[in-house]
């Protein structure tokens, strides 16, 4: 029944491992496009910046050099796959604050491009706001970073190179630490390897009695 009962996880495990995988490498090209775009426009990020009219002018031009990189390090983490919780996280608190950021801009009236993906700044008179579609795009990628920190393993990861145990002990059961893994290499429902040896020292436990 164990055996069997682990065999039936082990489908839903791969898909979880598959959509982990498939949200980190979104989420890290997110980033990756639009450090890089910032990056290339120092002045766009800080009129972007500047136009939120939250910050204090001497914060605005580090903030500006800033986003842009941090923005490129968690892209690259993420489709490495290295501390990829930890890139989760940060990447939904910065969601986060740039989904406050452009519900207070819309809130006071200001009319203006978040610069999330373009040079940003305000807007002629003509121009049209976008709030809604940016508030609904962040938001469904605050949720995907959330999943993400949530189930952060994965395929294709450094994180799991990095944790892979190493037995330097050649003449260790692995089957002992986890009793999951099956030796007997057959689907005939066989008892795995470590309930064989529980019910061999049961019976000599009962003779000694």
């Amino acid at each position: 029944m164990f055996t069997i009962a682990h065999r039936l996880r082990i489908p839903s495990q791969q898909a979880g491992r598959v959509a982990s995988t498939a949200l980190r490498l979104v989420l890290g090209a997110v980033w990756l496009a639009a450090g890089l775009l910032k990056v290339n426009d120092p002045d766009g990020m800080l009129r972007s910046v500047r136009a939120f009219r939250i910050l204090p002018e001497s914060l605005v031009q580090p903030v500006a050099y800033a986003v842009p990189f941090l923005e490129i390090a968690l892209g690259v983490l993420l489709v490495v796959g290295l501390a990829v919780r930890v890139g989760a996280v940060v990447s939904a608190l910065m969601f986060a604050a740039y989904i406050a950021a452009i519900a207070s801009a819309a809130a006071r009236g200001l009319r203006i491009d978040c610069g999330c993906f373009s040079s940003g700044g305000d807007l002629g008179a003509d121009a049209p706001t976008h709030y809604t579609s940016e508030l609904v795009r962040d938001s469904l990628l605050l949720l995907v970073a959330l999943a993400l920190a949530w189930r952060p393993a994965g395929y294709l990861t450094v994180d799991r190179l990095l944790n892979r145990p190493v037995d330097l002990d050649p003449s260790h059961d692995p089957s002992l630490d986890d009793p999951s893994l099956d030796d007997s290499g057959s689907d005939d429902g066989a008892m795995p390897a470590a309930d064989h040896r529980r019910s061999d020292v049961d019976g000599f436990e009962s003779l000694k009695r």
